[in-house]
């Protein structure tokens, strides 16, 4: 019955409030995440069975650590998220990206709650690859990515998932705090910004979390400063090749021309990010020369990193205080204005004047 009622209501929950093109696709989410619910286990339950060995209690251990790290010392919302655990398979979903192949300009879908966003997830890989299919009928470019994990934004209770157990302390305190920070800030329709600021508090809080367990002159720390140090290295990189394409695009010329230099483009990136690579310190990046470059590839990557350091001057700008600008930016959801133009605003503002958290309330437009 308590399975029941959960299905009923989340399902209801998406449903209500969408138009009927999105109905089957958002009622087999519904019950792919009940199925979810059904099967995770509280973590109580694994710690005490022998049948789990030592080294998957650990991890369990360790991700409580992070996610209580989150919630007590950067201000980070208090979720039920990680309190049960799954055993599954291979990626936990699967993500869709498209793009039209004469403009850098992504596929936007509109669902309840969450609004626009530019990415659409499925449970299980045969109904991504399904759904690309249909994309590429329609003439544009396609990414299907793997995920390890996925945020319900504290709506639901987020499970840990078993392949997570098999990841280094950078990595999995990364994702979990990447994961909680959508949890804590989440700008409706604003696709990238979220998950840049996620990127950017994921990176900074990994850091600052291993630092204060292992110690500064640590291995973990090391190795998540590089993880973030890469981040900014791809970011440059990717913007520039962007921006190459978008110059392409705008000029006035045919279109079978654009697409004909575009691959051009595409094969010199190709070789390009082999120079890249030498110069990259983990292995973030691995799979990206691995596929075929186009503008959802570039555009799906693009989403996580582009202007990343805005986060990394706002964090300078707030005394090298993550919990401070985590609640700056709690601040910045309240404020009735675009938040990118408000934070380019703020950042021109503050250039010279001094930074406080104040300085967003005192901005906020009078209503009228």
């Amino acid at each position: 019955m308590k399975v029941l009622r959960f299905l009923f209501v989340f399902t209801f929950l998406l449903l209500s409030s969408t138009g009927c093109g999105n109905l089957l696709y958002l009622s087999k989410l519904g019950w792919h995440q009940g199925s979810i619910h059904f099967h995770s286990v509280p973590v109580q339950e694994v710690l005490v069975d022998e049948k789990i060995d030592d080294r998957a209690k650990e991890r369990i251990h360790f991700v409580r650590e992070v996610k209580n790290y989150g919630e007590e010392r950067m201000g980070l919302t208090k979720i039920k998220s990680y309190s049960t655990f799954l055993e599954v398979k291979g990626p936990i979903l699967y993500s869709v990206t498209a793009s039209e192949k004469d403009r850098l300009r992504l596929l936007r879908w509109n669902f309840p709650i969450v609004g626009e966003v530019t990415y659409k997830g499925f449970f299980t890989r045969e109904e991504a690859l399904r759904e690309e299919r249909k994309l590429r009928a329609k003439g544009l470019d396609t990414f299907v990515q793997p995920c390890s994990a996925y945020s319900t934004l504290g709506w639901l209770r987020d499970p840990i998932l078993s392949p997570m157990l098999r990841w280094d302390d950078v990595s999995l305190s990364n994702l979990i705090l990447h994961e909680m920070a959508h949890g804590t800030i989440y700008f409706k329709g604003k696709t990238d910004l979220n998950e840049q600021l996620a990127s950017f508090i994921g990176n900074r809080g990994a850091i600052d979390f291993l630092a204060e367990k292992h110690g500064w002159g640590s291995k973990e720390v090391v190795e998540a400063i590089h993880s973030q140090d890469d981040d900014l290295l791809f970011a440059r990189w990717v913007g520039q090749a962007c921006r190459r394409l978008s110059d392409l695009y705008s000029k006035e010329i045919p279109r079978d021309e654009k697409l004909r230099r575009r691959d051009e483009i595409f094969q010199s990136l190709r070789d390009e990010f082999n120079d890249v690579k030498e110069q990259l310190k983990t292995d973030s990046y691995r799979e990206f020369g691995k596929e075929e470059i186009n503008n959802a590839v570039l555009l799906a990557y693009h989403r996580y990193v582009n202007q990343l350091e805005r986060f990394q001057t706002t964090f300078d700008r707030l005394g090298w205080d993550l919990k401070r600008v985590i609640r700056f930016f709690k601040e910045v959801q309240s404020v009735k204005e675009d938040p990118p133009g408000f934070l380019a605003r703020w950042m021109n503002e503050n250039e010279v004047a001094g930074s406080g958290l104040d300085s967003v309330q005192r901005r906020k437009p009078v209503a009228n």
